[in-house]
Order: structure tokens, then sequence, then C-alpha cells
């Protein structure tokens, strides 16, 4: 939590705040207080959360509540500020904003600049950008085999794919879960990764393309705590196998979408690689890494 509080800021620590009042009300509802003090059993509970709540749980508690932009904070906050001012209290503290940047030293592509690829990193999640590139796969290092590709890939996440066409035009995709997702299908293509992708062209101009949910939020609503839960799927069960840590942030399973094609985000064979899908595919690469095509789709 603290971690993801330094990227991120202070929307962290309300999201947080929430999601364990939350899980405090699911686990203590129906038994007596343990002291004649709500502050005091909270404080408890959470002393003692890691009995009852995985961080991975808390974050992906916190995460999941919608229509709690930051915006909407600092909204709420200058409302705070202005009745503590009434008050005479005037002192307030501001946190400084440290640019986070590639390393222009330690860089080095034959695909895109060190600007091309700063201007990349800002769109990258905030909790990722203390975190420098590291170099996975290349075609002019590793051959053009998707096989290969999968193989320097899997085990990180997430990952950041740079393409540059014949005709010099460079785009690619931020794909936020690790590929090794794909084996969960029985060889058969299927979907899997979160909200965070999204794809973005460089040159001849650039232009990013996120998920359609975050340009159009009126698209679903967030899946209510009180509906009953729904069986959990095969690949959900708590696991130490690294396949299972799935990222937390904008997971399609917190969202009633009206159809399936607005969460199609990665998809990987053996003859083809797929990066949105739903009537069209934002990137699709054959097997060979030698020819792919780009279009309309519904994610």
């Amino acid at each position: 939590v603290f971690d993801v509080f330094l990227v991120e800021g202070y929307k962290v620590l309300y999201r947080v705040a929430l999601a364990i009042l939350k899980f405090f009300h699911k686990v203590r509802a129906g038994q007596p207080p343990e002291s004649d003090s709500v502050k005091q059993d909270i404080r408890a509970f959470v002393r003692d959360i890691a009995k009852t709540v995985s961080p991975e749980k808390l974050l992906e508690k916190a995460f999941a509540i919608r229509l709690f932009s930051r915006k909407e904070i600092q909204l709420l906050q200058m409302a705070n500020e202005k009745a503590l001012k009434q008050k005479g209290i005037t002192v307030k503290q501001k946190r400084q904003f440290v640019h986070l940047a590639v390393h222009a030293e330690n860089f080095h592509s034959e695909i895109v600049s060190v600007k091309e690829m700063r201007d990349i990193w800002s769109w990258v999640p905030e909790r990722f950008a203390l975190c420098q590139p590291l170099l996975l796969f290349s075609s002019l290092q590793h051959g053009y085999s998707l096989t290969r590709f999968y193989l320097q890939c899997e085990g990180h996440e997430p990952t950041l794919l740079l393409i540059k066409t014949t005709q010099k035009e460079v785009c690619g995709a931020y794909l936020s879960t690790d590929w090794s997702e794909r084996n969960k299908f029985g060889g058969k293509v299927g979907f899997f990764g979160t909200g965070e992708c999204f794809v973005f062209r460089l040159q001849p101009e650039v232009q990013r393309y996120e998920w359609v949910v975050i340009k159009h939020p009126e698209l679903t609503k967030p899946v209510s705590s009180e509906a009953p839960a729904a069986p959990s799927p095969p690949c959900r069960p708590v696991s130490s196998d690294p396949a299972d840590r799935l990222s937390p942030f904008l997971a399609a399973r917190h969202f009633n979408l009206p159809s399936k094609t607005e969460s199609m985000f990665m998809a990987g064979g053996n003859d083809c690689l797929i990066v949105g899908g739903g009537g069209g595919q934002a990137l699709y690469i054959d097997g060979d890494l030698n020819r792919g095509r780009t279009g309309h789709l519904a994610t």
C-alpha cells in the first residue's frame, strides 16, 4: 500500500480506507462488538487483518471502487479545506511532483528514441513509473519467432510491445498481464488481461487508444458488493504460482459489461498474437512476426 501511495498519491489512502471498512463490515457483521468504541474495533481488525485479508485482496477491493477519481477527491478536499479555513486553520502542505523518466544513458532501441520512450512511459500506470525498461525480446537478437517471443516474455508483467513496419510506421501496446496466461486455454486462443492494456501509435503521428470503458464509463456499472458472489472460475484460486498473479487494477470481472467483446485485451496462440478484440483486432501479428494488421474493435 505504501509503495502505491508513493507513486499514485493520497487517493490510494482513501481507497484502501474504504476497502478496510468494507472488509470490516463483512467480517464483523452479526458479531457483537469487542469494545465500546467502533474505532477501537476497527483498529483491532486492522492489526490482525492479515488473518482474513491478503494484501492482494485488499488492493483489489480498493481499486474496484468506481466513480472515485482524483478529481472527485480534490473537490471534496477543497470543500474540507474551505471549512477548515472558516475555523481559522490555514496551514497547508503541498507534495512536490517528482518527474519520473527513462534514463537516457541506459536506454537503447532500434525502434523508438529516448524522447518517444519517455512519452510512452508517461502513459503507463503510475505505480510502474519508478521502474526502468528491460529488454526481453528483439527480433534482431532473437529472430522472427513467436515461440521465442513467448519464451523470453513469460514470467514478466507488465510488458511493452514495440513494432516498426516496413513503411517506417511505429506502433505498439502496453500489456498488463504475463503472456503465460495464454496457456490456461488448453492450446486454444483465449483472451485475458485487464483494462489497463492500451495500444498506441508514434509514427506518423502520436495517438493512444485506451479501453473503451475508460472513455465511456456509462457502458458499465460497478459490480455490487451486496450481490451474491458468482462462482469463481478455475483460474482464480489463491495460488503461489506466478501465473496466477493477475493485476487487480481494472480487471474486467469488476464490471458489468454488456458483452465479452468489451474485455478482449490480450490473446496468444502458436500461430498468432492478438491485442484487443471484438469485431476486429487492434494488433494482429502472425507466428513468423513478419505480417500483421490493425483495425477497429469494440474493446
